[in-house]
């Protein structure tokens, strides 16, 4: 299928870079009535189209937004839906989800906290940099796995007390590489603690796109503004 790298742009990035392929960004339901609102005027052929619950679908008729998606992946040739949702387990989501994942024509990938009830692909969030692609991906690789990738970074301080796990925010070029966990990283060791300072950088997060391939990945998603030039 897919499985290459499609870059999340809104309709004025993609005016601006003119991609083969994107995942359009900032469709959502709209807080005034039933329906998606932000919807794109244009879109790539064989691109995907991110729908988020920033304005949860309560009281939005499922099959209303069904027709709309319908008409949308036939006029675009959409290849994919990814629901971005993040409120946990919300019932309307849920509803929402299962509605679409029944009913449209091409694969509907839901966030984490849906997929396993629903069955469907899952819409993964960026690989933490201490685990390995193929591990991380394992227990939904069998529903499909839409991958997000981004570049994240991890802090690890490491005391006789155990260890302290800090997200941060991966701007600096770390000096030493890890190929299996696709990361830079850097190791400062102190009277009292060691810390591990982990990181993506671009080259990086072009080298677990590669793997997510070889591993059966049906997309990969990331931002325009952090993967520009990928």
């Amino acid at each position: 299928m897919f499985s290459e790298v499609f870059l999340a742009m809104t309709s004025r990035e993609m005016a601006e870079y003119q991609p083969k392929k994107a995942a359009y960004l900032s469709c959502h339901f709209s807080p005034y009535g039933s329906g998606l609102s932000n919807i794109p005027d244009s879109l790539p052929p064989k691109s995907l189209l991110l729908v988020d619950d920033s304005t949860p679908p309560d009281g939005h008729n499922p099959q209303g937004v069904t027709e709309q998606l319908k008409g949308l992946i036939e006029k675009f040739q959409i290849t994919g839906i990814l629901l971005d949702f993040q409120n946990s387990r919300n019932e309307a989501c849920m509803a929402m989800a299962k509605a679409l994942s029944d009913t449209l024509p091409c694969p509907v990938a839901v966030t984490e906290g849906y997929a396993e009830a629903l069955g469907s692909p899952v819409f993964l969030s960026s690989p933490p940099e201490n685990i390995t692609l193929e591990k991380y991906i394992a227990p939904w690789k069998k529903q499909g796995v839409f991958l997000e990738i981004a570049p994240d970074g991890l802090q690890i301080t490491v005391t006789e007390k155990g260890a302290y796990f800090s997200a941060i925010s991966s701007t600096e070029q770390l000096p030493l590489y890890h190929r299996k966990f696709h990361c830079h990283y850097r190791v400062e060791v102190l009277q009292d603690r060691a810390i591990f300072t982990l990181g993506r950088h671009k080259e990086d997060l072009l080298t677990l796109a590669q793997d997510a391939k070889k591993l059966g990945v049906l997309g990969v998603i990331g931002l325009y503004q952090e993967l520009m030039g990928i």
